[in-house]
């Protein structure tokens, strides 16, 4: 599952080129700043270098443009991990200014055309409220396995329930 190296792509958002990239350690602080932004309880750097370290893999999709750091925007991300002939992803983040601009499904097909032969299966879990994801996954061909009750806590206290969903490749 490595992916190509840092090459500008041909899709370009809102003008801009993007780049798809493997993460690593020294990407971690952003994509903690990229998931706080995005998810109501999101992942920190630790829990992405732990990812990493534990041979996760994280998928990033970063503007092409050079900033004073010297690399380009993280706009999405994605972390995977292998068992056997299935991938699991287990983070999905979108950047604000980058949602419904066809950012994430870009990634997501991206991801998958870079997928090895044998893998035959790919699941997530999505908050059952989570609309615009579910309304992606379904566009790119998941179907929905079942329920997990009470699963992701809500910001008030109380729980909602995940969706389980699968893609057969």
């Amino acid at each position: 599952m490595n992916p190509p190296p840092d090459t500008v792509l041909e899709t370009f958002f809102s003008g801009t080129p993007m780049c798809l990239a493997q993460a690593n350690p020294s990407d971690c602080d952003a994509l903690a700043a990229l998931a706080r932004s995005a998810h109501s309880h999101p992942w920190s750097a630790k829990q992405y270098r732990d990812s990493l370290a534990s041979g996760h893999t994280c998928w990033i999709l970063r503007t092409a443009d050079e900033t004073e750091q010297g690399r380009g925007e993280i706009a999405a991300c994605c972390v995977v991990s292998r068992l056997f002939d299935e991938i699991e992803i287990l983070d999905v983040a979108v950047a604000p200014q980058w949602r419904r601009q066809g950012v994430g499904g870009y990634l997501l097909q991206r991801i998958f055309s870079e997928l090895p032969e044998d893998i035959a299966r790919v699941l997530l879990e999505v908050r059952a409220s989570n609309r615009p994801a579910r309304a992606l996954y379904h566009k790119l061909g998941f179907s929905e396995d079942g329920r997990r009750k009470n699963y992701y806590p809500k910001p008030d206290g109380s729980r909602e329930d995940a969706l389980l969903m699968s893609l057969v490749l």
